[in-house]
């Protein structure tokens, strides 16, 4: 994948975490657990919300470094472990407070599986890609150690012996 189509994606996840940063900001699970929902609502949705924000850095950080596989890994993890919260979120606001608000964050959710997809075939390709480099360099390595152990050990220096006056 080229790099610009790479920061097109990184531009689309951080598009997307605003979109579900105004959807969560109008979450209240405190209201929810005044109606017998678990407290566990509560962080979950703080949770939810840092995650979110995490994926933002992630994204940023890809888009300026597309070729850095710990960059496209860190955000396919985040935006994997986001989409597990948001499905457990989603389930409380559908009893909890409105059914139309977690219809809005399903469809945010999987409109974007998409580049969720995508970013998950960019860090396979990448990691594949460094693995055949690290091998092509390890096999280099290799090659040269094995051509100066084949090298005869070079002949001892001559000592300098001073010059007569």
């Amino acid at each position: 994948m080229p790099d610009w189509e790479v920061k097109d994606m990184a531009a689309a996840l951080e598009k997307h975490t605003a979109v579900i940063d105004g959807l969560l900001n109008q979450l209240h699970a405190e209201e929810w657990v005044a109606q017998g929902a678990p407290a566990a609502y509560i962080d979950q949705l703080k949770q939810t919300k840092q995650f979110n924000s995490y994926l933002t850095l992630s994204a940023q950080a890809l888009g300026r470094d597309p070729a850095k596989l710990t960059a496209a890994l860190d955000a396919f993890l985040r935006i994997e472990h986001l989409q597990s919260l948001l499905d457990s979120i989603t389930a409380g606001v559908r009893r909890y407070q409105n059914a139309s608000l977690a219809d809005l964050l399903t469809a945010a959710i999987s409109q974007n599986s998409a580049t969720r997809e995508k970013l998950k075939d960019y860090t396979r390709q990448l990691a594949e890609d460094r693995e055949k480099e690290w091998e092509i360099a390890n096999r280099e390595a290799q090659r040269c150690r094995a051509t100066l152990a084949k090298r005869p050990p070079a002949p001892p220096a001559k000592k300098a012996t001073p010059a007569k006056p």
